[in-house]
């Protein structure tokens, strides 16, 4: 029998048949599960789901607690597991994104942010002219680039994303990368990475595309289709990235260069340079990855405009299944979110705004700030309005994405920062 019941009244034991939302808005693989453990029902209630549906046929009943032994009695102690080096890929497939609010409030975070992107863009740039001209990578200013970004997404993992999407960049060879390790940053943060797991993949993420020094810039910058002798010499940049790290004989571990090398794997064997399929592809490359398509469909280059996040991510999404596992890609649709911060909407009521923070559990209904009314009239005030709570929504939703060049208004005029980024 089908039933609906609150989700705080579940028990461990029961099948839930419907959590009564879409893929994107529950921790779940899919919408049915027998409830095994505490952690589960938590889940469920940490992404502000309130009602679900249990099928009471499928229930599996409980066995009774095993009594305490009698005082006196020592218990045998449990096996201790060994810690695992590093990611799995099953562990980073399974993680579920806690429901935490950030420590640091976006206006507090976004201009700190600002100073740590514009502090590493400047190292990326001299990262890229070390290697034109074979010179030492110094490794240690890349780390503490990559520490400040770590630092900045634990603080508030939206401030540096909000940052890609609201600055007009010039040149995509140095900002790429710094855009990559920031997403993969903050995907990894969704996916419940250490800090130190972190670090390792902010650097790796950084050096991904050093190879492509080493194409040539007739092929590297061609606006139109690459002929198959020119794609072949393109796929050559990923191993060329691991063997600039290689001859270098840089002090950084195994899986930055494994970042570098693998990040264009695929899980179906049709990525290079390796073929590799599955699960032998490393977590972290699979990371970077998906940042480094997110980033190249929505920036805007020389031979094509950027593509709207919304509809990059719908690209992404049929990626499922054949380059990207299913999980890791709904993980990282969670991170960045349908409507990223500073992106511009129109509700359904006309109005436009600008979206100010994701709901990470409901990634529908952003934190946005109304800043016109729908004759296109920018409000001296505009309104600050939280689409997930009924009562200042009024009714309001999310109609469409806006191009920037069609809102009308500067999107990074209406976040606070204190200089001009």
């Amino acid at each position: 029998m089908i039933r609906k019941i609150s989700t705080k009244s579940l028990e461990v034991g029961m099948f839930v048949s419907d959590v009564g939302r879409t893929w994107l808005n529950h921790p779940w693989k899919s919408k049915s599960r027998l409830l095994t453990s505490k952690s589960e029902i938590d889940e469920l209630i940490q992404f502000g789901i309130e009602e679900v549906y249990i099928d009471t046929d499928k229930a599996v009943k409980q066995p009774k607690p095993v009594a305490q032994p009698k005082q006196g009695v020592k218990k045998p102690e449990a096996e201790k597991p060994t810690p695992a080096k590093g990611p799995t890929a099953a562990a980073v497939a399974v993680a579920v994104p806690k429901a935490v609010a950030p420590s640091v409030a976006m206006e507090t975070e976004f201009p700190i942010a600002a100073k740590a992107y514009a502090r590493a863009l400047d190292t990326s740039k001299a990262l890229v002219a070390a290697c034109r001209m074979n010179k030492r990578i110094e490794v240690s200013e890349v780390q503490e680039n990559v520490d400040e970004l770590v630092e900045s997404v634990t603080r508030n993992r939206d401030a540096l994303t909000a940052l890609i999407k609201l600055r007009h960049f010039d040149d995509y060879t140095y900002t790429h990368s710094l855009n990559v390790s920031v997403l993969s940053i903050s995907a990894g943060k969704t996916l419940g990475l250490t800090n130190d797991e972190l670090r390792i993949l902010g650097l790796g993420t950084m050096f991904h595309d050093l190879g492509k020094i080493r194409i040539p810039d007739n092929i590297l910058n061609k606006p139109g289709k690459l002929t198959d002798d020119e794609f072949a010499v393109m796929r050559n940049h990923a191993a060329m990235s691991a063997e600039i790290l290689t001859e270098q004989n840089l002090n950084v571990s195994r899986q930055v260069i494994e970042v570098a090398r693998s990040h264009h794997e695929r899980i179906d064997g049709s990525g290079y340079p390796d073929q590799l399929q599955g699960e032998q592809i490393p977590p972290l490359a699979t990371i970077c990855g998906l940042s480094d398509v997110y980033d190249a469909l929505t920036s805007d280059r020389v031979y094509h405009k950027g593509m709207l996040p919304h509809d990059a991510l719908k690209f992404i999404y049929t990626l499922r299944g054949t380059h990207f596992q299913p999980d890791w890609v709904d993980r990282f649709v969670q991170s960045v979110g349908i409507y990223p911060p500073g992106s511009v909407v129109e509700l359904n009521t006309g109005h436009r705004a600008v979206v100010m923070e994701i709901a990470h559990r409901s990634l529908l209904t952003p934190l946005i700030k109304v800043v016109s009314d729908p004759n296109g009239q920018l409000y001296n005030r505009p309104k600050l309005v939280d689409l997930s709570k009924s009562a200042e929504s009024q009714g309001w939703s999310i109609d469409k994405a806006v191009p920037p060049s069609e809102a009308g208004f500067e999107p990074s005029d209406y976040f606070s920062f204190t200089e001009n980024n």
